[in-house]
């Protein structure tokens, strides 16, 4: 059994990765990028309940989130690093026009969102099965399948 808080984060990170690809669908590709970002945040911090028994950090920086995991020996896939480094700039670029140098639903692509959605599914994935090897009974389907 893991923390419920745990739990609740890693859900949270199947909403949002759904969220983004139903922005995806609907060519919002910056909001896309925006929720895919969120959606790598929270299953990260999810396992910060389970691996490192605390809070998540108040951060949404992902590199420092993926980096204190992986310090504190959680075995991440050290080939998401550089991806998880690269989707840390929509938290800022994906919405405002002032950190995207113009409009932001011109400044993030169609591949900027699609690389994006392949990192935070990849992230959540990554999480869900850890969290799993910990005793988690695993996301409800019609979460993960955004039904």
């Amino acid at each position: 059994m893991i923390r419920r808080e745990a739990a609740y984060w890693i859900r949270e990170a199947w909403h949002d990765l759904c969220t983004a690809q139903l922005l995806y669908s609907a060519r919002r590709f910056n909001a896309a990028a925006f929720y895919s970002h969120q959606a790598v945040e929270k299953a990260l911090k999810s396992l910060f309940f389970v691996f490192l028994r605390a809070e998540p950090p108040r951060s949404h920086v992902l590199v420092e989130l993926y980096r204190e995991l992986k310090r504190a020996g959680v075995e991440l896939d050290p080939a998401l690093e550089e991806a998880v480094a690269e989707l840390n700039k929509f938290y800022t670029v994906s919405r405002y026009p002032d950190a995207a140098a113009g409009q932001p639903f011109e400044a993030v692509t169609r591949r900027d969102a699609e690389r994006a959605l392949e990192t935070a599914r990849a992230v959540a994935d990554l999480a869900e099965g850890l969290l799993a090897r910990a005793g988690y009974e695993g996301t409800p389907g019609d979460i993960k399948s955004c039904g």
